[in-house]
C-alpha cells in the first residue's frame, strides 16, 4: 500500500525521511535500533566487512540489481581490446546492438576509429528450436569476407547457451574455412557473473600464447586492461604506466588486452615479468600465467600517490635488476611534484576524506584513493562498498588488507537494500545524514552529489590521469579547487531534477 503525506517544515522532512527509511528497512530485512541505525547497514573497517561477507551475514535481497554488466558484456570488453579482431556474437540482434552502442558507436570516432565490426548470427525463433550451429559457421565466413581480420572471436549469448550450441567445436571447424584464427568463449549471461566474463575471456586468450622462441630481456606484459578503440578504461592512466616502465629501461611486449595484436598475444610468454595496470583485473591472468608458464607476476596495487607509485615502479624494477635506475627515476619525478604534494598535504591534513563508491570511482579505486589521502594526512572513510563487491573481488580485497590497507567503511541501507550504484534519493539523503557526523570533512566522488562540504569531482577526468606523478598534479588541482570553491552554492533545481523534492 502506498501512502501520500503532505507536511511542512523541518518536522515534515524528518517524518518523510523516517517513512522512507522504513521502506528501506523492510527491503533489507533489518530493524532500526536508534538514530545511527536508521540509515546505516554497516560501520566498521574493511577487514570486519570482509569477515561478515565470508560468514554470510551481509546478504542483500536485491543483490543482482547491484551487479555490473553480465558475463557476455564483460567478456566482450576484453576481446574488444584486441586489434584486427572481429567478434561474431552467437545470439539475437539485441545483445549485439547493446554492446555495439555501448562500447563502439558512442566512442569509436572519439578514439579515431570510425568503424569497428560487430556482427551476430541474429538468432530467431526457428534457430532456438532447431539450433543455430549452421548459421554460426556462415557468420564466421561472412566476417572473414567482410573484414579480413587476424582473429575471429565467437561469443555465446543466453539463447545459444540455453539450446546448447557447441561453439568451441564450431570454432575449430570454421577455422578450416577461413584465414583468421577462430576461438570461442562461453559467455552466456546466465553462466556466471560479470567477473567470470573477464576471467574466462583471459583464460581463452591464454591458449593463443605460443611457446617462447626466445626470452626477451627487460621486457614485460601489462595485464588486466580492457581497452580497444573504445573508451572502456582510462587510457591516460595506462599511458602513465607505460611512461614509467619505459623510463626505467623496460620494454612492453603487450598490454593485455589494451589495444594488443594477435602477434603480441602469441609472444606473451617471451617476457621476463608480468605487471598489472590494476591488480584487481590483472590478478587472475597473472596468477594463471605464473602457474602455467612460470612467468613471475609483480603484485602491486594502483599507483595513487607517492608511496603506491614507488611500490609499483619497484615491483617491476626489482625482479629485473633495475633498482638503481628506478630509484633515480623516482627521485627525479618526486622532486618534480613537490609543490603539488605539499598542496595535497595542506588541503587534506587533519580532514576526514569521505570517498563514495559509485559508477566512478569503483571499489578498488576508492580504496586506492583512501590510501593516498591517508598518506597526505587525512582520515579516509570509504562509503558504500557493497557486500556483492567484496564477494566478487575477494582476492583483491584480501591482497589490499595484506598490504596494510584497512580503512573505515560505512555502508548505507539505501545502497545495501536497493543494490545499485546509481544515484537515488535514498542514497543522496543518507549521504547528507552521514556527512553531518564528521567535522572538517571533504567529499571524493561524483559531482551529482550535494553533500554540503568541499567536493572533489572525480569524474572530471578525460585527459587527466590519476596514476603516478601526473596523477598527483591533477588530484592536487582537484582538491585545491574543492577547498577554494566550497562556499559556492549548488543548483537547487539540479538537485530536484536528480532526486526529487523531499517534501513531496
Amino acid at each position: 500500500m502506498l501512502c501520500c503525506v503532505t507536511v511542512d517544515g523541518t518536522a515534515g522532512l524528518a517524518l518523510v525521511n523516517r517513512l522512507s527509511v522504513g521502506i528501506l528497512l523492510d527491503l533489507a530485512g533489518r530493524e532500526a535500533t536508534g538514530m545511527d541505525e536508521d540509515y546505516i547497514a554497516f560501520r566498521g573497517n574493511l577487514q570486519q566487512l570482509l569477515e561478515k561477507v565470508e560468514k554470510g551475514e551481509m546478504i542483500p535481497k536485491l543483490q543482482a540489481s547491484h551487479a555490473p554488466p553480465c558475463k557476455f558484456w564483460t567478456a566482450f570488453m576484453v576481446v574488444n581490446g584486441i586489434r584486427h579482431m572481429a567478434p561474431v556474437i552467437h545470439g539475437p540482434v539485441g545483445c549485439t546492438y547493446g554492446v555495439a552502442s555501448a562500447y563502439k558507436l558512442t566512442s569509436c570516432e572519439y578514439r579515431g576509429v570510425p568503424l569497428e565490426p560487430t556482427s551476430c548470427t541474429a538468432l530467431g525463433e526457428t534457430n532456438i528450436v532447431y539450433g543455430g550451429e549452421g548459421k554460426l559457421v556462415e557468420a564466421v565466413k561472412e566476417a572473414e569476407a567482410r573484414y579480413h581480420p587476424e582473429l575471429i572471436v565467437i561469443l555465446s549469448c543466453c539463447c545459444s547457451g540455453i539450446i546448447g550450441d557447441d561453439v568451441e567445436t564450431i570454432a575449430e571447424e570454421a577455422e578450416k574455412s577461413v584465414n583468421a584464427k577462430v576461438i570461442a568463449i562461453h559467455s552466456e549471461g546466465f553462466g556466471g557473473d560479470f567477473r567470470s566474463g573477464f576471467e574466462d575471456a583471459f583464460r581463452v586468450i591464454m591458449d593463443l600464447m605460443e611457446p617462447p622462441r626466445q626470452k626477451r630481456q627487460k621486457t614485460i606484459n601489462i595485464l588486466g586492461a580492457r581497452v580497444g578503440p573504445t573508451y572502456t578504461e582510462w587510457r591516460e592512466d595506462l599511458d602513465e604506466i607505460i611512461r614509467l616502465v619505459n623510463a626505467i629501461g623496460v620494454d612492453i611486449n603487450a598490454v593485455l588486452c589494451g589495444g594488443c595484436t594477435l602477434e603480441e598475444i602469441r609472444r606473451a610468454r617471451e617476457v621476463e615479468l608480468n605487471a598489472s595496470w590494476c591488480y584487481d583485473w590483472g590478478q587472475k591472468l597473472g596468477d594463471l600465467m605464473q602457474k602455467r608458464y612460470g612467468i613471475a607476476y609483480s603484485r602491486t596495487g594502483q599507483p595513487y600517490g607517492l608511496r603506491a607509485t614507488e611500490e609499483w615502479i619497484m615491483g617491476v624494477a626489482r625482479p629485473l635488476g633495475l633498482e638503481k635506475k628506478a630509484r633515480e627515476v623516482i627521485q627525479k619525478e618526486t622532486d618534480g611534484v613537490k609543490e603539488e604534494a605539499e598542496s595535497l598535504r595542506r588541503n587534506l591534513n587533519d580532514k576526514t576524506a569521505l570517498i563514495e563508491v559509485a559508477e566512478f570511482p569503483g571499489p578498488i579505486r576508492a580504496l586506492s584513493i583512501a590510501r593516498m589521502v591517508e598518506e597526505f594526512g587525512a582520515r579516509p572513510v570509504v562509503i558504500n562498498i557493497h557486500p556483492y563487491t567484496i564477494k566478487e573481488r575477494m582476492p583483491s580485497i584480501k591482497f589490499l588488507l595484506e598490504t596494510g590497507q584497512n580503512p573505515e567503511v560505512v555502508l548505507t541501507k539505501g545502497i545495501f537494500s536497493l543494490g545499485t550504484f546509481r544515484s537515488s534519493w535514498q542514497t543522496e539523503f543518507q549521504l547528507e545524514e552521514l556527512v553531518t557526523e564528521y567535522n572538517n570533512a571533504i567529499f571524493f566522488g561524483t559531482p551529482m552529489r550535494q553533500p554540503g562540504i568541499p567536493q572533489v569531482n572525480l569524474t572530471t577526468r578525460t585527459g587527466y590521469p590519476h596514476y603516478g606523478y601526473p596523477g598527483i598534479v591533477n588530484l592536487a588541482r582537484l582538491v585545491e579547487s574543492a577547498v577554494v570553491n566550497a562556499g559556492r552554492p549548488r543548483s537547487k533545481l539540479f538537485r530536484r531534477v536528480l532526486y526529487g523534492d523531499r517534501q513531496s
